[in-house]
């Protein structure tokens, strides 16, 4: 037995430890916590400023879900700073006299797998996939992710332990308890040092990449016909100044009166032919002022081109970051007589369609803080069920807008209006009917675009508009 203990001593002599090592070990491991919190941070905000969206917005994160991340950075780094620091405590040189530590070796041979071959994996494999899923599933992720993420933590934390309580005997639970105090607070301090100056970083993607505050809305059929990444798209919103700025596909401000240009630019690059149709499509803050939009489109007119597109919030977080939805559009030309446009534009065909019909009914539409039809207050609930009972081949509503209306408040009118439209359309089959002659663009059946025509003339969108 003394010849085997000799070689063999399964106990952890701490008194041994000098203070020294002791003191050099903690220093080690915060050093170390600090290196690699600074490291996934890093990699993070790379990531993150070198990617956009698929419709080329930046990947901002809320301070929450950036709280979150950081904690999250913080304890990994704090498990892996403190698998460093034991391995250093417990490390000492050998030579052929020392009586051996099975116990020690394990300790050893446990937190270098911890520290170093975990750190391999995890930036490889978590960390990539955790990059990836938060960029598709955008605020959903931190909800998704966050128990595995605890749990990770978790079992790191207490892997790190495994051996040491073998080796631990008094005040075993005492010191556990303190450690893991600190090892928390440690780890929330951490989380609340930004290594880059993120804000700044947000300033100039932003300004590079501005997203756009774009209205909600409650119709959704058009998202079904989403084939219009190559249309033309226009943003509007204000500055950092409050001022409004038209904004063409490259984010370069533009006047109103160059959208003719922008246009023929666009369609000159992507090698166009003159008759070729497409819709332009617009992404504007909600709260801009429905006149702004509205010489906007009388701008399209120039060009004889009345098919335009309206984006809107899409709140499917799946997809969210690869479209906006839409609402599809014809610009009318009633308001040319009331706003003032920069220009000459040419009275192209159907420029005066509107005065030319005649009406049995006329039904208007005051839309200001509240909402009248026919001089009778709904509310947007209300909108959509109203519009039903006048929509016929004989009717056309005609919108009157407020000083104060902004591009939500329309939106959500024309929302009702489209819904109700939609609505009376479907009573005839209009979805599948819709639907086939969509999807057989090459090889369209007269004969189904026929009763497809017949049922939107039955129950058309018809419109005018004019200002208080």
């Amino acid at each position: 037995m003394k010849f085997n203990r000799l070689f063999y001593n399964s106990h952890a002599d701490f008194k041994s430890i000098s203070k020294k090592r002791i003191v050099l070990s903690i220093l080690l491991g915060l050093i170390s916590v600090f290196i690699i919190y600074s490291f996934y941070y890093g990699l993070r905000e790379t990531d993150r400023m070198m990617f956009l969206d698929f419709e080329n917005r930046p990947l901002i994160i809320p301070e929450s879900e950036r709280h979150l991340q950081n904690f999250f950075f913080a304890a990994i780094s704090m498990v892996l700073g403190n698998s460093l620091a034991i391995s250093f405590l417990f490390s000492r040189p050998q030579n052929v006299f020392s009586r051996r530590n099975n116990k020690r070796s394990r300790i050893l041979n446990d937190q270098a797998f911890l520290g170093f071959n975990f750190i391999h994996w995890f930036t490889k494999i978590w960390f990539l996939f955790c990059v990836f899923a938060w960029q598709t599933m955008g605020s959903e992720f931190t909800k998704t992710f966050l128990l595995p993420s605890v749990l990770l933590i978790t079992v790191l934390y207490l892997d790190s332990w495994k051996t040491l309580i073998q080796v631990i005997k008094k005040n075993r639970w005492k010191i556990q308890f303190i450690h893991l105090i600190v090892f928390l607070l440690l780890s929330f301090l951490l989380s609340r040092i930004n290594i880059v100056d993120y804000k700044s970083f947000d300033e100039a993607i932003l300004a590079a990449n501005p997203t756009v505050d774009v209205p909600s809305s409650s119709y959704k059929y058009d998202n079904i016909h989403r084939r219009y990444y190559d249309n033309l798209v226009f943003k509007m919103d204000f500055n950092s100044k409050g001022k409004l700025e038209l904004l063409n596909s490259e984010n370069e401000e533009i006047e109103f009166h160059e959208v003719f240009k922008t246009i023929e630019e666009w369609k000159e690059n992507f090698y166009m032919p003159e008759y070729s149709r497409f819709s332009i499509r617009l992404r504007a803050n909600k709260n801009i002022s429905i006149k702004h939009i509205k010489y906007f489109e009388l701008q399209l007119i120039e060009y004889n081109n009345l098919s335009m597109i309206y984006e809107v919030v899409n709140e499917d977080i799946s997809t969210s970051s690869l479209y906006n939805n839409q609402i599809k559009y014809r610009v009318s030309s009633s308001l040319q007589e009331e706003l003032e446009v920069v220009g000459s534009l040419p009275r192209v065909a159907g420029w005066d369609w509107y005065k030319e019909l005649r009406y049995q009914d006329t039904i208007p539409i005051n839309i200001s803080k509240n909402i009248f039809v026919n001089r009778t207050e709904f509310s947007s609930d209300e909108l959509s069920l109203e519009f039903k009972k006048y929509i016929s081949q004989s009717t056309i509503f005609e919108y009157i807008y407020g000083d104060e209306v902004t591009y939500q408040d329309y939106i959500n009118v024309l929302s009702a209006h489209k819904q109700a439209v939609l609505k009376l359309r479907m009573t005839e089959d209009f979805h599948n009917i819709d639907k086939q002659y969509y999807y057989n663009q090459f090889n369209r059946d007269e004969e189904l675009n026929q009763e497809r025509k017949h049922i939107i003339d039955k129950y058309p969108f018809q419109i005018t508009e004019k200002f208080e």
